[in-house]
């Protein structure tokens, strides 16, 4: 049994509309074990910070097709919640802040881009599914460069260090 340190912190929700969320943190997709949660919004939704922090990773708009912009389009940030450090993950954006550049909470860090159906993997091509525009999520006590989105098991999520963002989002917001 994995036992999660206590956060003791409320974190501003990343989008203003977050009435629907698609995934959870565990639930199982496309053969692997969500690591986040996936909150549905319209395309180019901003995106904020949900506390102060730093931009360790903005890995977008640096592809050249669709399929790769959208699956490898994310932020890293090191935040600082109340001294807890914590990293959120935004999956599915595009941002032009630069890493290492300071952020502040509530923030806009970039916008939700188009969402990606796969419809074959070994080709990489894609069809866009506007039912499936979200902003991907996650929150990790640790900075995971390579395993983001999808983990292979439920345990594997759990001992990646994988936290549920729904613990701690304000409702207030």
């Amino acid at each position: 049994m994995y036992k999660l340190l206590p956060i003791l912190f409320a974190i501003l929700w990343p989008v203003k509309s977050h009435d629907l969320i698609a995934q959870t943190l565990g639930t199982r997709n496309f053969g692997g074990y969500h690591t986040g949660i996936d909150i549905l919004v319209p395309e180019n939704t901003p995106i904020f910070a949900i506390c102060d922090g730093t931009v360790v990773t903005n890995n977008t708009n640096s592809y050249s097709t669709a399929f790769d912009n959208y699956w490898n389009s994310f932020v890293i940030i090191e935040h600082d919640c109340n001294d807890d450090v914590i990293f959120g993950y935004y999956g599915h954006i595009t941002s032009d802040i630069p890493k290492l550049r300071k952020v502040k909470r509530g923030q806009l860090l970039g916008y939700v881009v188009m969402a990606k159906s796969i419809l074959d993997k070994s080709t990489q091509l894609g069809i866009d599914r506007p039912s499936n525009i979200h902003l991907h999520f996650g929150l990790n006590k640790s900075y995971l460069r390579k395993q983001w989105g999808y983990a292979p098991s439920l345990t594997a999520v759990i001992e990646a260090g994988w936290i549920n963002p729904l613990t701690y989002l304000n409702s207030d917001n």
